[in-house]
């Protein structure tokens, strides 16, 4: 477990690619279990979202990018990749969400966001988007630009998608 979180933050730090990433349904069910453990525990930290809804949005944007993954990596020719690269993205995932938990502990004392804790979400969230460009310029064989655009992208079309079908989500009830 200790090497599979290392190469994950070696992915997160651009020190590693998705192709350094071992093929295996086995690694992609574990992480897939760690990743919604740790789904759990944030949506359990939020107060205005039920934890169940909460984990449904995390699940849809995850399918959404898991499928779009597939898609782009069947138009390049290169669907045999999307373990690896379903892996690293995941993975990358777990270990930023790890680094999240001091920041959700630090919103829940202080009874929520405030103007600084909000500047680390905004640089984490930035950080997640230059970690998925870096895999997806690796998996896709693009330029580290296009990449980026493809991240983007595909955080505009899960947001957009869960504003549409679980817009409580976003617009918490009072």
């Amino acid at each position: 477990m200790k090497a599979l979180m290392t190469l994950f933050w070696r992915l997160a730090i651009f020190r590693a690619g998705p192709e350094d990433t071992p093929y295996s349904p086995t690694i992609l069910a574990v992480v897939l279990m760690m990743w919604t453990g740790l789904q759990l525990v944030v949506g359990l930290s939020q107060n205005d979202v039920p934890a169940g809804l909460l984990l449904v949005s995390q699940w849809l944007a995850l399918g959404i990018l898991l499928f779009s993954t597939l898609v782009l990596l069947s138009f390049k020719g290169l669907a045999g990749r999307w373990m690896q690269t379903a892996i690293a993205l995941v993975g990358v995932d777990v270990v930023l969400s790890i680094v999240n938990l001091p920041l959700l502990a630090a919103g829940v004392l202080l009874g929520g966001a405030s103007g600084g804790l909000e500047v680390f979400y905004l640089l984490l969230v930035s950080w997640q988007l230059a970690a998925q460009a870096f895999i997806f310029h690796r998996a896709l064989n693009v330029g580290p630009f296009l990449g980026l655009a493809i991240a983007m992208m595909l955080l505009v079309l899960s947001f957009g998608t869960i504003a549409t079908v679980l817009p409580s989500v976003l617009v918490p009830a009072s």
